[in-house]
C-alpha cells in the first residue's frame, strides 16, 4: 500500500499564495471587455452564416 503524505495541504497553500499575487506586467481584462468580445464574435459568426461577409469580400 502507498504511504499517505500529509504535505498536500501545504502544497495547496503555496499554490494559492503564488496565484494570489498579481504581477505588474499582467494583462488586466475587465468583465466589460469579455462581454464585448463575446458580442462581437457572435455578431461576426451571424454575419458569416447570413453570407454578408462573403458579399463584402466579393465587392473587392
Amino acid at each position: 500500500m502507498a504511504k499517505k503524505d500529509g504535505g498536500g495541504i501545504q502544497q495547496a497553500a503555496g499554490l494559492i499564495r503564488y496565484f494570489d499575487e498579481e504581477s505588474e506586467d499582467a494583462w488586466k481584462i475587465t468583465p466589460t471587455q469579455i462581454y464585448l468580445a463575446c458580442i462581437g464574435l457572435s455578431g461576426f459568426i451571424y454575419l458569416v452564416n447570413e453570407g454578408v461577409i462573403s458579399w463584402i469580400m466579393d465587392m473587392f
